[in-house]
C-alpha cells in the first residue's frame, strides 16, 4: 500500500493532462522512493531462446545399404564388377544378354567391357617388357607357345593316342617339358579309348 501522500502526488499529476512521457517521468521520480525497482528500465520481451540445434548426423546412403547387405550376407560389389564377373563366365554370349544376367544396364556391361580389355592391354605390355629384360624366359614362354600351336593343330580333328602325339612332338622338335606345359595350359582331356584290340590313353581338346 503506498504513503498517503505519495497518492495525492500521483492524483495531483494526473490531474494535470500532461504530455504521456512527461507524465510518467514525474511518476517515476514520485514512485522512486517508495518502488525502488520504478525507475529502473524493464527488459524488453523478447522470444525465448531455443537451444541450439545439434547438427544432423550426416549418413550416407549408399553406406548404409553397404551396410544392411553387409548385414544381410549380400555381397557389396558395385554394378561393375558384377557385369566383369559376368563377362569372363560368358565370354560368348551377348551383352545385352550378360546385362541380363548381372542385374545391370548395358551401358554398365560395355563400360566392364572396355576395362577388362584395357587391363588385359596393360598385363600383355607388362609381359612384354618382362620377356625384353630376361632372354631365358622369353625363350622359354616361346617353347610353350610353340607346344600349344603344336597340340592345337595335332588335336584339331579329334583325340589322339599320346604316344603318337609325343612321337609327333619329337618330330617338331617340341620339348617334353614344354609339351606338358602346354597340355596344362589347354586343358587337355585324357581319355582312355580301343585301338584294334589295344586300351589306349588318348588326349583331346576340351570342348
Amino acid at each position: 500500500m503506498l504513503p498517503a501522500n505519495t497518492l495525492a502526488a500521483i492524483s495531483n499529476v494526473v490531474a494535470l493532462n500532461l504530455e504521456p512521457q512527461t507524465t510518467m517521468a514525474i511518476l517515476s521520480a514520485i514512485l522512486a522512493p517508495v518502488l525502488p525497482d520504478a525507475g529502473k528500465p524493464q527488459p524488453r520481451a523478447g522470444r525465448p531462446r531455443s537451444k541450439p540445434r545439434k547438427a544432423p548426423q550426416r549418413k550416407r546412403k549408399k553406406a548404409r545399404q553397404r551396410m544392411a547387405a553387409a548385414h544381410a550376407g549380400e555381397p557389396t560389389d558395385s554394378q561393375r564388377q558384377r557385369a566383369a564377373r559376368a563377362l569372363n563366365a560368358n565370354p560368348s554370349v551377348s551383352l545385352t544378354r550378360v546385362a541380363t544376367i548381372a542385374g545391370v544396364s548395358r551401358s554398365t556391361v560395355v563400360n566392364a567391357r572396355s576395362e577388362l580389355e584395357a587391363a588385359a592391354r596393360k598385363e600383355a605390355r607388362r609381359e612384354a617388357r618382362k620377356l625384353r629384360e630376361n632372354p631365358v624366359l622369353a625363350k622359354q614362354t616361346e617353347r610353350r607357345a610353340r607346344a600349344q600351336r603344336f597340340l592345337k593343330d595335332t588335336l584339331a580333328h579329334g583325340a589322339r593316342q599320346v604316344s603318337d602325339v609325343e612321337e609327333a612332338a619329337v618330330k617338331a622338335h617340341v620339348d617334353p617339358t614344354s609339351l606338358e606345359q602346354a597340355r596344362a595350359d589347354l586343358g587337355i582331356v585324357t581319355s582312355r579309348g580301343n585301338t584294334g584290340n589295344t586300351l589306349s590313353v588318348q588326349w583331346s581338346l576340351p570342348g
